[in-house]
């Protein structure tokens, strides 16, 4: 068994050790196991002989007792997150813990964090103003790589540390104002202003149509296809959202100056799984009629002149609105190779070219600025959507299967408190009869 190397590396600030020593050949060519970040030639020493003893007895390295937290993060999301979660779920992983994880905890050892260092920086994040979802979110993420560390498997501690930490309760307040912006009501005359500003034939009016009209989300509205709406029963099928993965391609020699971002768009399952069928208006049935026989006409006349885009699926696409035992693949690319599913958009141009998500953000920047309505985004259509059909009498329950929700107090307490004229009124009516 060949010795252990140890060797001196000079960083910026400091100076660390590395241990290194030979394994098996692989295809002809020497392969080296190395771990860097040590503060002695001795520490170095030790962990290595310790991990080539360790792999001589079971042809795998193991991981040594001293990794850094920050470290560890990366190996779960690599070898862990990227096996068993959507791109989106795993992008939403990465920005947290580059954000706040790890320039809280990423510094400590693995195996020396306890349950008070969590608590700790929970608490900390909770009086610096976040909100109880991130705070929720941060510490389920917590919860999930400490979990994995402690399996058998992989045994890199023995317990975990983020059992009973917890978030803390409303009634203390924090040190900071919450940095949560709830999403707003739309008061009438402004839904006109908005529609007067982006008529019939302007790219985001249908998508406007169907958060504001149907309650969707943004990825549901920009997913729709014209297999999903029945014009016969007046019904749309919500059956995906539609999703970007965002990459970057580093620029030549490393310079981040030419870093190209480059990417694509994917079906995958709506949010929560929130598989629906809902019923379309009369008026609303009459628009998306009129902009399917415009568009037929349109491909019609595109496709002769072989300019039209077409867009397909890698897989099928599901379009019944009742949840599946299973869906087609967490990543559902969307592309312009020619595949055995063909997307029918709802939301494309003349031309056939997909009208993203992202026109949404012009729409939004015009509105907080020309029309001085800086509060709008697209969820808050989803919120008036549902007020507007709770103070018309509509039965809670036939909200909250609208709108896809799994229990009735999220429709009620999140997308239904807001106090509008008319509930004012309503309610002045109730105190009159009563007194």
């Amino acid at each position: 068994m060949a010795d252990v190397l140890v060797k001196k590396r000079e960083r910026k600030n400091d100076t660390v050790w590395e241990y290194r020593f030979e394994v098996a050949s692989v295809n002809g060519k020497r392969q080296w196991i190395s771990k860097s970040g040590f503060g002695t030639k001795g520490e170095a020493k030790r962990e290595g002989k310790q991990a080539q003893r360790l792999y001589e007895q079971t042809g795998v390295a193991v991981k040594p007792t001293d990794m850094s937290f920050s470290d560890f993060l990366d190996y779960w999301i690599e070898h862990q997150c990227k096996l068993l979660c959507k791109q989106v779920t795993i992008e939403g992983y990465e920005k947290k813990i580059r954000l706040y994880i790890k320039p809280a905890l990423g510094k400590y050892r693995l195996r020396s964090i306890r349950k008070n260092n969590i608590q700790d920086f929970i608490n900390k994040m909770y009086n610096d103003g976040f909100s109880r979802n991130t705070l929720t979110s941060i510490k389920g993420i917590l919860s999930k790589c400490f979990d994995y560390a402690l399996e058998d498997d992989n045994g890199y501690i023995t317990f975990n540390p983020c059992r009973n930490v917890t978030i803390p309760k409303p009634t203390s307040a924090p040190q900071t104002k919450t940095r949560y912006e709830p999403h707003v009501y739309i008061p009438s005359n402004m839904i006109d202003s908005i529609f007067n500003r982006f008529p019939i034939g302007q790219p985001t009016h249908i998508p406007l149509l169907l958060g504001f009209r149907c309650g969707l989300r943004l990825g549901e509205a920009y997913g729709c296809v014209w297999e999903d709406i029945d014009f016969e029963k007046k019904t749309l099928s919500v059956n995906r959202q539609v999703q970007w993965v965002s990459s970057k391609k580093i620029g030549r020699g490393g310079n981040r100056r030419n870093d190209v971002e480059y990417g694509f768009w994917y079906f995958s399952e709506p949010k929560y799984r929130s598989y629906r069928n809902i019923d379309l208006d009369d008026d609303l049935i009459s628009i998306l009629m009129n902009e399917k026989e415009k568009q037929e006409i349109s491909e019609k006349y595109y496709g002769e002149l072989g300019y039209f885009t077409r867009y397909y699926a890698d897989e099928m696409i599901i379009h019944d609105g009742v949840v599946p035992d299973y869906y087609p693949s967490p990543i559902n690319k969307i592309g312009t190779d020619e595949t055995d599913y063909p997307i029918n958009f709802v939301c494309r141009r003349e031309n056939g070219t997909y009208i993203s998500p992202r026109t949404m953000q012009h729409t939004s920047s015009v509105i907080h600025n020309q029309l001085q309505f800086e509060a709008f985004d697209y969820h808050s259509l989803r919120h008036t959507h549902t007020t507007m059909l709770i103070e018309n009498g509509a039965p809670p329950i036939y909200v909250q299967k609208r709108l896809g929700h799994k229990n009735l107090d999220t429709t009620l307490n999140i997308y239904a408190n807001h106090l509008t004229e008319k509930f004012k009124e309503q309610g002045n009516m109730v105190l009159n009869n009563i007194f």
